[in-house]
């Protein structure tokens, strides 16, 4: 095991009791890739307006694991309750299959009416949620106690780590990788400097989290990893070859 120095650990420690004790002022706006940045192949990221089922101030999209439930004025035989499926999608009587996840309620509403016009003539449809997956995030390797932790209230990501018991003494707290999805295919990966706070420049260093967002806090950093990277290839990361589990 590397040893760590007593300064360094305590400098981390100063860090940490800061980012439990306010919150991260200078990060107001909701962070995405730069035009710049950006993939040619895939659709610029938007804001949505539908307020959260919890009755925060947050948008809510609809996730996989939620239960819609689909009602027709006129034509209530092709009443629906649906769970959103891992891949995203569902498949209604009026509808057919259909993208569900990343989209809020209006939306959804408003997919089904233009898919349904073949069976229907000026279809009215009512979506509502019937329930949901709590907005969550996971935490995994370096740390004392790894695993998924629901997202109560605004939290960084150095307070997920410190929600998963802080980070072990071997751990690389300068190189910590945050895998943010994107659309159901691609995720994006951030590098954290977590080692050390600098007020100035804390918005680069620390991150306000979204459901879904998934935590790497490794040994050492990583020799290669690209900015954007395929869903299907998080295995790599946290699922490695000789582990027992996603942790």
């Amino acid at each position: 095991m590397r040893a760590v120095s007593l300064a360094h650990y305590g400098g981390w420690l100063a860090c940490a009791l800061l980012a439990l004790a306010t919150p991260l002022c200078a990060q107001t706006q909701q962070q995405s890739p730069s035009a710049a940045s950006w993939p040619a192949d895939l659709p610029p990221p938007t804001l949505t307006n539908t307020p959260s089922p919890t009755g925060s101030s947050a948008y809510y999209t609809v996730h996989p694991g939620d239960v819609l439930v689909v009602n027709f004025r006129y034509t209530p035989e092709f009443n629906d309750e649906i769970t959103v499926g891992p891949d995203g999608r569902g498949v209604l009587k009026a509808a057919g299959d259909i993208m569900l996840a990343g989209l809020t309620l209006p939306q959804i509403q408003q997919e089904i009416i233009h898919d349904s016009t073949d069976k229907l003539v000026n279809p009215e449809v009512a979506v509502s949620l019937k329930s949901f997956e709590p907005p969550n995030v996971v935490v995994a390797g370096e740390v004392q106690k790894p695993g998924q932790f629901d997202l109560r209230k605004p939290t960084t990501a150095l307070q997920a780590i410190l929600m998963a018991g802080g980070p072990k003494e071997d751990s690389a707290m300068n190189h910590v990788y945050l895998f943010r999805r994107i659309n159901a295919d691609t995720a994006e990966v951030h590098v954290l400097q977590l080692g050390h706070y600098d007020s100035s420049n804390r918005a680069k260093q620390d991150m306000l989290l979204q459901p879904g967002d998934m935590i790497l806090v490794n040994r050492d950093a990583l020799e290669k990893i690209a900015r954007f990277i395929k869903v299907f290839n998080l295995g790599v990361y946290f699922n490695p070859i000789g582990s027992s589990g996603l942790f």
